[in-house]
């Protein structure tokens, strides 16, 4: 197996294998139809700068929309609301008689028409919702016609750009591994029609899951792969799109490349004296942002006047919400004592609810923001409390490993479908020279496969002998430090009290100092071993370390305990010692100025965590060093009981993590 030929060989046939094998799977299935010719009112409806630029198309579109259904040409009347239902949604155009018409559609006429004809309902009905922030809502929508499988090339891009929206729904709610699995399908639908368009919309979504994971370098990556795919189709709105995007990762990201690319992206808008309202909004709020930042208030005040219009006749809650937001910073910075946040902080628990947490997380940075301008300290710290709650809601730590597994994943199914289609262009192969190749991969896999397996049984033996013999280490050591403690506590102890009772002249200075030698006598026995640990259990004994370790030091310790003793005795005595160890660790070193110790159970594990807000350290630096023995000490206990300890440290403190697996 180490012959470099053979290694080639070997590549190379599971390549072309595994192209022969999917050939058919994931390929484009549908082709663009030539449309058919359609009466004059139905083309004109069509074209999208009617409804840009005349007042009367939606008159148009009601009229000729109520004529096809008093005619009971419910198919004609469905493609009219089709087409308008994207205009306006695209526009955040959501007005009662356009919305009436559609749920009357809806209740009265769809079940007429093939459901793949009337998927326009729920995308303009979710779209409706995600403007009004209840994302659950906009979420059961787009799901129903994701139930669908399509079957010509418009169903299709229908279909996919269901899953686009929803994965968006998902990332902006937290939900990192829906969200990629949703983008995954919203790719093979559009790569099943050859969409460029649709495939630049999933770069774009690639780019914020990789912004929520914290993936900085893949994030830029496919916001630019994005941008580039809207340059080659030559579609200027989607370009700006996909600028406002990268702008928003780097805003997210606190990448100092923001403000730039903000300027260099307005100039090019008002040089281009595009018209789109939506794209006015968006670049002309940041723009003043970034004056705001700048101090040029009376810059940023002309740019808020000049949108001011703009959105109270779009009218989408959504933007509106924003551009309210920026007039805000605005006034804070003119007026540190300004406080009318009425609007902001009405929206908030709506906007909780509906789980939009980053719109969430910059509303508490704004009031945040008022606060310490105010030198409203308290306040300030509230809504940073806040704040570290809708970032964990964000991100987990569960969620961002699920979502690089997922990753992973998506990334080998891409790549085997990119050979697929290669593999289209290429003639079947000679059957006899098939046959040879697939005996040779057979021979190799199976000597592959057995080298693997005994490779993997002997580390497998090697490490559970060490945890054997680390595990059996400790608790000789144990058992010997409760014999020590014992004979302390049990005989040295009682000695000194009837020397105290025997000596005939006491003084008080003598019964001082020979009540202080007992009790540092029952210190170091505590230390050595928890006398009433085998009695009490885990949770007391660690409440009880927690009381001396405040009185004795100046210095406060909180504890959360949530466990039901379902592990072994002396594994819970091993998870005491670690946190002994952690909260020494902490008072000698951390300067700190609080702890806090909690313990956890899901159904498969116990999870550990002790933090403080100290001065924090180099993790790495003091791993290989000679002084650190109580890091060690920590980690080879959690080794020892089958768990795994997760050491991380900054400025603003440190924190211990250790999971430990049940039923081992």
């Amino acid at each position: 197996m180490n012959n470099p030929f053979v290694s080639s060989l070997l590549i190379a046939i599971l390549i072309l294998f595994s192209g022969c094998r999917d050939k058919n799977e994931n390929e484009v299935v549908f082709t663009k139809e030539k449309p058919a010719k359609e009466d004059p009112t139905k083309s004109w409806l069509r074209k999208v700068e009617n409804y840009k630029k005349n007042d009367n198309y939606l008159v148009v579109l009601h009229n000729y929309y109520n004529q096809k259904i008093k005619e009971k040409k419910y198919a004609n009347a469905a493609d009219v609301l089709d087409i308008s239902c994207v205009y306006l949604a695209d526009s955040y155009d959501f007005n009662d008689r356009f919305m009436a018409t559609v749920r009357e559609f809806d209740s009265k006429y769809r079940e007429k028409v093939p459901a793949l004809k009337t998927t326009f309902v729920d995308a303009y009905l979710a779209n409706y919702y995600f403007d009004k922030y209840n994302l659950k809502k906009a979420c059961e929508y787009f799901k129903k016609i994701t139930t669908l499988e399509p079957d010509d090339y418009n169903s299709c891009y229908n279909i996919a750009r269901a899953y686009y929206d929803l994965s968006y729904i998902y990332y902006i709610m937290g939900k990192q591994n829906l969200s990629l699995l949703a983008n995954q399908k919203s790719f093979e639908y559009f790569s099943k029609i050859d969409n460029p368009k649709g495939l630049a919309f999933v770069y774009s979504n690639y780019a914020n899951i990789y912004t929520a994971i914290g993936d900085k370098k893949r994030a830029i990556q496919n916001a630019d792969k994005a941008i580039q795919a809207y340059k080659k189709i030559d579609n200027t709105y989607n370009v700006y799109i996909g600028l406002i995007n990268k702008i928003s990762i780097y805003e997210y990201l606190k990448d100092k490349r923001q403000r730039p690319l903000i300027d260099s992206v307005y100039q090019a808008f008002i040089t281009s004296k595009d018209e789109s309202k939506i794209l006015k909004i968006k670049i002309f709020d940041f723009k003043a942002e970034n004056l705001i930042h700048e101090n040029k208030l009376l810059e940023a005040k002309k740019i808020l006047n000049d949108l001011k219009p703009v959105v109270e006749e779009i009218d989408s809650d959504d933007l509106t919400q924003e551009y309210k937001v920026t007039t805000a910073l605005y006034e804070i910075k003119k007026n540190p004592n300004y406080s009318y946040f009425a609007d902001i902080k009405k929206t908030l628990p709506t906007l909780i609810s509906n789980q939009q947490y980053e719109k969430v997380n910059m509303f508490y940075g704004v009031l945040q923001n008022n606060a310490i301008q105010n030198k409203d300290y308290k306040s300030a710290l509230a809504y940073e409390a806040q704040k570290k709650i809708i970032a964990d809601s964000i991100g987990s730590i569960i969620t961002r490993v699920k979502t690089v597994e997922l990753e992973k994943k998506y990334q080998t199914e891409k790549k085997a479908q990119e050979l697929k289609i290669k593999e289209q262009t290429i003639t079947n192969k000679n059957t006899t020279i098939a046959l040879l190749c697939a005996s040779l991969l057979g021979i190799l896999l199976i000597n592959f496969v057995f080298n693997l397996t005994q490779k993997q049984k002997k580390l497998r033996l090697e490490k559970q002998s060490a945890q054997l013999y680390t595990k059996q280490l400790l608790e000789k050591t144990e058992e010997e430090r409760k014999r020590i403690a014992s004979d302390l506590h049990d005989s040295v102890s009682h000695e000194l009290l009837s020397l105290k009772n025997s000596i005939e002249e006491k003084t008080e200075i003598t019964n001082q100092k020979i009540d202080a030698i007992i009790n540092d006598i029952r210190s170091i026995s505590r230390n050595l071993h928890p006398i009433m640990f085998d009695k009490i259990g885990l949770k007391e004994s660690i409440n009880q370390m927690v009381e001396r370790a405040q009185s004795v030091n100046n210095f406060m310790v909180t504890a959360e305990i949530e466990y039901d003793s379902v592990l072994s005795s002396s594994h819970e005595l091993q998870i005491y010692r670690i946190v002994q160890e952690a909260l020494s660790n902490i008072i000698k070193y951390a300067d700190a100025i609080a702890a806090k110790i909690s313990i956890t159970e899901n159904e498969n594990s116990i999870i550990i965590e002790i933090k403080d807000n100290g001065k924090g350290f180099n993790v790495e630096d003091t791993l290989s060093s000679k002084s650190s023995f109580g890091l060690h000490n920590i980690i080879e206990r959690s080794r020892a009981i089958d768990g795994q300890a997760i050491i991380t440290s900054n400025a603003n403190g440190t924190i211990i993590t250790i999971e430990i697996k049940k039923n081992q």
